[in-house]
């Protein structure tokens, strides 16, 4: 075969068959890809991704460095809802390089084919962006694992995430390739954002569909084909759109299709199923002693601090009948002597694995002691005088338990209730304090002891 004849073959339009590449050809692809890599704005779209993210996650520090779930959740929004438009309208900017260059005609006369070219020009600006990633990714985890309780990183998340990467990469690509609109990369950016943000505020079935879903991953694990559904899903419908526009078999683009059509209804059927309890949430984790405070095993790094906080209210409640005699984090059963703390939130009242207000939590834990229950609005109608003097008492009640150190509202201790109780003397308190946590659950004020 005559070097015209080659020339010919390999040209997409040519009816003749096309001849086998030889592995100077492949040489000669992988050269390129070299160059690509090295040069233009694919780097340059590395470096923008880390430092998005990078500067997404410090800035928001206190609220997942404590916890994996919490930080690979954040990183996950962000890696989705920020750099996913970026990255993007940036892949859409370099599908365009041939329109601006005037050089589309000049690459069809090229043996290379044109499958070959697309792929050398669209890959290395994604594999760029999942570079950043996984840097912003290393950092992030190392950061937590001073701090982090219980579990483990999420791998099928970072895979996840670096799937939905190369899929807007390539999806860019084939927008600049087929739009000559110069201000098609901000409006791709644009438009993709909005794509991936409004769902969030949306209620359908299909909504698990949306690659930036905010995953609750405290306390939650992925099932094991988390990761291949969505990269099946995304960068199926990413390898179909660059099938159907850059290979010379276009009808080959049905295969990821398919297979992205059935990955979506694997997904969508499953829904919130995709996130499975952590078994760790599960399994509870007590101090020595009495009373005793217990939390799930991935907060056990909280058991000494949280003890501790509540060691002032332990000593005012001891000797006292009816007094919890334990103190824990999840539903607590009828009569079963357990009260049900409220544990602050992470990124708020617990920040890198620590209780930044101890005292706030005292004073919560005081608050749910002296709580009456639910009352039927009818009851209150009835006696409305007799519950505000029962709430007059519980918070009189609420203060001296949660102790001087405790979060207490401003004048706490001017009150006359408080003051009463608390020159009561030992026994007569105890005695007292016995017959007040007896009525908890009463809706009747008149059995409620007031001070």
């Amino acid at each position: 075969m005559t070097r015209t004849d080659t020339v010919a073959a390999e040209r997409p339009d040519s009816p003749a068959p096309r001849s086998t590449r030889s592995p100077a050809a492949y040489r000669t692809s992988l050269l390129a890809l070299r160059t690509e890599l090295r040069r233009g704005i694919a780097p340059w779209t590395g470096a923008c991704t880390a430092l998005t993210l990078g500067v997404t996650m410090a800035a928001k520090a206190d609220t997942w460095q404590g916890g994996w779930g919490d930080t690979q959740g954040y990183l996950h929004s962000a890696a989705t809802l920020l750099v996913g438009p970026l990255v993007a309208a940036a892949s859409c900017w370099q599908g365009a390089r041939d329109h601006r260059r005037s050089t589309t005609e000049l690459w069809l006369s090229t043996p290379r084919a044109r499958s070959a070219r697309v792929v050398v020009a669209a890959l290395p600006l994604a594999l760029w962006a999942i570079a950043g990633y996984l840097v912003v990714l290393v950092a992030s985890l190392l950061a937590t694992w001073p701090y982090a309780g219980g579990g483990s990183p999420f791998p099928s998340f970072a895979v996840a995430d670096c799937g939905f990467l190369l899929a807007v990469g390539l999806l860019g690509f084939v927008v600049g390739q087929r739009c000559r609109w110069r201000l098609a990369p901000p409006a791709l950016a644009v438009l993709l954002y909005l794509a991936f943000g409004v769902p969030d505020y949306m209620d359908s079935p299909v909504q698990h569909l949306n690659p930036a879903w905010q995953y609750e991953l405290t306390g939650t694990l992925p099932v094991w084909w988390f990761a291949p559904a969505m990269v099946a899903w995304t960068c199926g419908l990413a390898l179909a759109a660059l099938l159907g526009h850059a290979a010379r078999r276009r009808y080959l683009a049905v295969v990821p299709l398919a297979v992205a059509v059935s990955a979506a209804g694997l997904i969508a059927h499953t829904g919130p199923g995709l996130l499975r309890a952590d078994p760790a949430r599960d399994r509870v984790v007590c101090t020595d002693g009495t009373p005793q405070v217990c939390l799930n095993a991935l907060d056990e790094a909280l058991l000494p601090q949280a003890s501790q906080a509540l060691s002032g209210l332990f000593e005012r409640l001891d000797g006292v009948p009816g007094a919890p005699v334990r103190y824990v984090d999840h539903e607590v059963r009828e009569d079963s002597g357990e009260l049900q703390l409220s544990m602050p939130a992470r990124g708020w009242g617990i920040v890198r694995d620590r209780l930044s207000r101890p005292e706030d939590f005292a004073w919560q834990a005081a608050v749910v002691i002296v709580f009456h229950g639910e009352c039927p609005e009818s009851a209150a109608e009835e006696d409305q005088d007799g519950f505000d003097r029962v709430a007059e008492s519980d918070s009189a009640v609420a203060n001296w338990l949660a102790g001087p150190h405790a979060a207490q509202p401003p004048g706490a201790e001017r009150d006359p209730r408080f003051r009463r109780l608390a020159a009561m003397p030992a026994p007569e308190r105890r005695a007292w304090l016995g017959r007040y946590l007896a009525t908890r659950k009463s809706c009747t004020p008149s059995e409620v002891p007031v001070l």
